[in-house]
């Protein structure tokens, strides 16, 4: 785990949600310097759809360069967003996650409402 902490500068506040299990690595890509989380147990199925929620960490010394958002140039916004994918209707950035400190934030509510 610390080497993908080391590998992405992934702070420890954030990497503290894979070490207790909540965050789970689902994908990673050396080439475009990021790594895809899912929060598997807020995976929740509602008439035939299903919702599940990711969260996208670019290494911050490449957000420009690999960035899938931006508001006015590339690596403008955070090196990291959280999406709501829901089968049937598609992603939803989730908003107001301007910092670190807002996605931990994010990260416990979303814990803290999961118990």
């Amino acid at each position: 785990m610390n080497d993908l902490a080391d590998k992405y500068k992934i702070p420890a506040e954030v990497m503290a949600f894979v070490r207790d299990g909540f965050l789970e690595v689902v994908s990673e890509d050396e080439a475009k310097k990021t790594v895809e989380f899912h929060i598997p147990s807020r995976r929740q199925t509602h008439k035939g759809c299903i919702t599940s929620w990711s969260v996208v960490w670019i290494h911050p010394d490449f957000n420009a360069e690999f960035c899938d958002y931006y508001y006015k140039e590339p690596g403008d916004l955070p090196n990291f967003y959280a999406l709501k994918d829901t089968t049937d209707v598609g992603d939803d950035l989730v908003d107001e996650l301007d910092t670190v400190e807002d996605l931990v934030a994010w990260l416990e509510e979303m814990r803290d409402t999961d118990s």
